[in-house]
Parts: structure tokens; sequence; C-alpha cells
């Protein structure tokens, strides 16, 4: 994937209550200190995380797929 890409949160995990589903775009790539592939995501509505919204997120890669539309 790439920035400017759509993706959607995987619905598992941790986190999958609240992102599962949600969709975003790619705004940074980045690698953490051991390596590990990062996005730094835009999600295209707010999202309620923790009683407060948040319009932007970074998860490593693997908590995401590329967006299709449903093709």
């Amino acid at each position: 994937m790439k920035e400017g890409d759509v993706v959607m949160f995987k619905p598992e995990g941790k986190y999958g209550k609240w992102f599962g589903g949600k969709l975003g775009t790619i705004v940074r790539i980045t690698y953490n200190k051991t390596g590990k592939l990062y996005y730094r995501v835009r999600w295209f509505e707010p999202i309620l995380y923790h009683d407060e919204y948040t319009d932007f997120s970074s998860f490593s890669a693997d908590k995401f797929e590329l967006f299709d539309g449903g093709r």
C-alpha cells in the first residue's frame, strides 16, 4: 500500500471494536524502531475512542487492508 490509498481497519483484535470496518486514507508511512511498518491514517469520519473523537490514527500496517469499494 502507498500514501493516498483508501484502507479499512480490520474488524479484529484489541482495537477492532472502535476502528473495525472504518475507512480512511493513508497520509504517512513510517517504520518504528524495530523496523515494523506503520500507517498514519486520516479517517473519513471522526471515530469515538475512549470518550474522544479522533480524525487521525497510527497503527501497524497489518491492522489494515486495502479497500476496493466492493469490486
